[in-house]
């Protein structure tokens, strides 16, 4: 993605360079455009060593010679992002003013192209009736979305709302969130991640399941519109907390494969589609209130098997429901994945190759890596073999949802 970040006169100026730095390590091209006051805060030159194609000082519009500077940038962005946002640069832009760079970059920006605000400033300021006036005008633009800053405490030491989110969490989330109607948005339920299932008060029996499917899978359904229900393991990646800027998102934490079955059969009479990427175990143990001694311990141990979720789903859904099961398995052989699928015969069934690491000198395969090995089946045919990186594994998914 094409970004323009606009950096504006606060103390939290500093951040917009690791943001920066962390969009390009993402893949987008970045030009950055500065405010007279954000030059108080940040040398230009650093953005370009951090990977910035082009950095812009607020009078460069005039220096332009066969151009024109704040025309070109706003053709070329994908989205323009400002953070920090100041109450200076705020009031000019609530007020169309275009009185430096950016303030004319962001009058000349086409109406699709999204722009997300990351306001930062003194909670008094932040609170002021005319700060509020300008923010409430800027909502009223339907490509704008004006991010609520963070509560703590502020570089003049008092403590309130005004401080700029964390730059993980912008990173992660900025290039994909903006303001749109999608016309025909569905609900998406989604489970991800790894359950566990106690032993006792000290011990539990796990997987090495990470949660990062189901928070890719979540992020780019978010990003099309549409609602989404993730209902997620304990262990599972804490940035699905950060998918709480995104409107219509909710997220669930749940400890053993129970609890996430109460939680699924809560929601999934709400759900379009139901996507099941949790790697939910296969046992329980019955409830123990002590610690089993060693010397108590006997060869083998008492278990049971957990509920078969997606089995009860298909046996109870909706004929409108779209699902969408996943198989981890070591071995990725047809007759593996047409047994999976004679089960559970979902409308796609992702097999996935894993390995834990642990055992017989593997290398961690699946499991927490951005990029596995895949194979699609569809009405009990292999429709796709391959790796992929599972940003790109999560459009497929939502392709085939919805076509």
């Amino acid at each position: 993605m094409r970004i323009v970040v606009g950096v504006s006169g606060s103390i939290s100026a500093y951040k917009a360079l690791d943001v920066v730095r962390g969009f390009v390590k993402g893949g987008h091209e970045v030009k950055v455009v500065m405010t007279s006051g954000s030059l108080e805060f940040v040398v230009p030159k650093v953005f370009l060593y951090l990977g910035a194609k082009e950095v812009f000082g607020p009078k460069d519009d005039f220096d332009s010679r066969n151009s024109v500077l704040h025309i070109d940038l706003a053709n070329w962005a994908e989205k323009l992002i400002i953070l920090p946002l100041s109450a200076n640069t705020l009031s000019s832009l609530s007020h169309g003013m275009a009185n430096d760079l950016l303030t004319c970059v962001f009058l000349a920006l086409p109406q699709e192209t999204p722009v997300l605000l990351y306001p930062a400033m003194n909670t008094k300021m932040l609170n002021h009736s005319l700060v509020k006036e300008n923010l409430n005008r800027l909502t009223k633009l339907s490509q704008v979305l004006i991010v609520p800053p963070e509560k703590g405490i502020l570089a003049c030491g008092e403590e309130g709302e005004g401080k700029l989110p964390d730059v993980e969490t912008i990173i992660e989330t900025a290039p994909f969130v903006k303001k749109f109607q999608n016309k025909n948005p569905k609900s998406i339920l989604i489970t991800t991640g790894a359950t566990l299932s106690p032993l006792d008060p000290v011990r539990y029996l796990t997987n090495s399941s990470s949660g990062l499917t189901g928070l890719y899978l979540a992020r780019q359904a978010l990003s099309e519109g549409h609602k989404v229900t993730v209902i997620a393991g304990k262990t599972a990646s804490s940035k699905l907390e950060f998918l709480n800027i995104f409107e219509g998102y909710q997220l669930f934490r749940i400890v053993t494969p129970s609890e996430m079955k109460k939680v699924v059969f809560e929601h999934i009479h709400k759900a379009d589609v139901y996507i099941s990427s949790a790697a939910i175990g296969d046992i329980e143990f019955p409830q123990q209130n002590e610690k089993l001694k060693k010397t108590n311990l006997e060869e083998t141990l008492s278990i049971r098997k957990s509920p078969d979720i997606l089995g009860l789903v298909l046996k109870n859904k909706p004929p409108t429901l779209k699902t969408v099961g996943f198989a981890a398995e070591t071995n990725l052989t047809p007759s593996i994945l047409e047994e999976k699928w004679d089960k559970k015969p979902v409308d796609l069934l992702i097999g996935t190759k894993v390995n834990n690491g642990l055992t017989d000198n593997e290398k961690l395969q699946g499991f927490s890596n951005h990029e596995a090995e895949y194979s699609f089946m569809e009405k009990r045919k292999i429709t796709f073999k391959g790796p992929l990186p599972k940003d790109i594994l999560a459009k497929k998914i939502l392709q085939r949802c919805f076509t």
